[in-house]
């Protein structure tokens, strides 16, 4: 080949020959972080001018644009040039807009729906107290499966006929009192299909009452955070006869009343203990469940028959571990135990170099705690641990020299020493020095085990990698 044609052949556009469909579905893969890439293809040349307002997801965000004015010409114009064709994605991100701008808000929405709009995700916010109102026909679309919104502008939804095939919703806020003051309900019962349900927000100073009836629904994630001490209880009503999932991470816990969840499967519950009581014994049905230490308690007040893995998260370094052995008396069906310390992380390996994670601030002063110990073994022993506790994971064990050692160190024997089909027990301590680690395994190695066919793993190897 001369020099000419080498010349020809590397000058040869073969992407933009492939036919529009191919190259929509390229431009459709682009991840929204780089969305500003596939709207730039349009100055390549005249073949690709209008390719991408046809592309199958649409990313559109004000804060790409020097004003307000450019970014609606924009989408007018990118919904316009497509016309009716299908939207599979519809990411409007529209915050500090002003009254003016609902009735083109409303057009654009109703043109996704009108493009069978499959997945939308809706940011809009005033930047006064005037209220948006979605169209109706985003009520009744049919195409519609998965939806976020985030905006505390959006009135009250109405209750019946709604949104015939919404499969996963997720709903963000930030005190929405401030701006709808007359309304202290969310009615999240309108959704016949739906699977998914993720609340999450600041409710600010005002209680709220949410009322979530849901027939098909299967996982629900609730995230509440209350700022400057003031908690207020909420009232949570949930009649979910296919619940499978339920999280719950609240500052303050609100009041839960629950119907109709004994197919219940996996609960993770972060909260204050008050209330945790009535709250628990909703779940009771439950079969793997993670709870704060301050939930312990109230654990053990409750009956767990179904329960098979219980993971108890640590939140300060001194626990009463007298009330571990309290909750797994009640617990009589367990086969797995996690215990794990809330700042407890797995270290990181950087390139050659080991990372040792040194916890000053947990070191106990030897001539003041090296002799106390304030855990004791129970009158009987837990009947889960004589039939079917199977596997005990202990994570963020630090080793002598550190607040709590005595009491983690008897809490470890007792478990191996009464627990007659016991298989394993991993304990998760990284960060020790070579001599520490020498001499936990040492220790490890000569406790009495009930169950002839216990292992003991003793975990502090560098688990993760990071970049140098």
């Amino acid at each position: 080949m001369d020099l000419d044609s080498k010349r020809q052949a590397i000058a040869e556009d073969r992407i933009s020959a492939l036919p529009d469909a191919i190259l929509c579905h390229i431009l459709s893969y682009f991840e929204p972080e780089y969305r500003k890439c596939a709207v730039r293809t349009c100055i390549l040349s005249k073949r690709w001018k209008n390719i991408w307002p046809y592309v199958l997801n649409l990313y559109l965000n004000y804060e790409d644009f020097s004003s307000s004015a450019d970014f609606i010409a924009f989408v007018d114009r990118a919904l316009l040039i497509r016309d009716s064709l299908s939207i599979q994605k519809f990411h409007l991100h529209f915050n500090g807009c002003q009254a003016e701008d609902f009735p083109r808000i409303d057009s654009w929405i109703r043109s996704a729906i009108r493009c069978k709009v499959m997945e939308l995700y809706l940011s809009v916010d005033s930047d006064r107290e005037d209220m948006f109102e979605l169209p109706e026909s985003l009520l009744t679309c049919e195409t519609l499966m998965v939806w976020k919104l985030w905006s505390n502008y959006i009135n009250k939804i109405p209750k019946a006929g709604c949104y015939p095939s919404l499969k996963s919703l997720d709903v963000e806020f930030m005190y929405p009192s401030l701006f709808n003051p007359d309304n202290d309900v969310m009615d999240f019962s309108q959704f016949p299909v739906l699977e998914y349900l993720r609340i999450n927000g600041y409710l600010g100073i005002k209680s709220f009452n949410f009322i979530i009836s849901v027939p098909e629904l299967k996982t629900l994630r609730i995230s509440l955070s209350q700022e400057n001490g003031r908690y207020n209880v909420h009232n949570f009503y949930i009649n979910a006869p296919q619940l499978e999932r339920l999280d719950v991470q609240e500052d303050f816990l609100s009041n839960y009343v629950f119907v109709n969840t004994t197919s219940l499967v996996e609960a993770n519950i972060h909260s204050s203990a008050k209330r945790a009581r009535k709250f628990l014994a909703g779940i009771s049905s439950v079969k793997c469940l993670t709870i704060s230490s301050s939930f312990s308690m109230a654990c053990s007040a409750a009956a767990f028959d179904n329960l098979r893995v219980l993971k108890v998260v640590l939140e300060m370094d001194y626990f009463k571990w007298s009330l571990l052995t309290k909750v797994l008396g009640k617990l009589s069906n367990l086969e797995s135990l996690v215990v794990e310390h809330e700042r407890y992380e797995t270290p990181c390996h950087h390139g050659d170099s080991e990372l040792v994670i040194e916890l000053e601030e947990c070191k106990e002063a030897e001539e003041v705690f090296a002799d106390v110990l304030r855990w004791s073994p129970p009158e009987f022993v837990p009947n889960c641990l004589l039939s079917h506790l199977k596997t005990i994971c202990l994570k963020g064990f630090k080793g002598k020299g550190f607040f709590g050692y005595q009491d983690e160190k008897e809490v470890v024997k007792y478990l191996l020493k009464n627990g007659q089909v016991l298989q394993r027990m991993t304990i998760y301590s990284p960060g020790l020095s070579r001599s520490a680690e020498e001499a936990l395994h040492e220790e490890f190695s000569t406790l009495e085990r009930d169950s002839n066919t216990c292992q003991i793993e003793l975990v502090t190897e560098i688990a993760c990698w990071c970049p140098r």
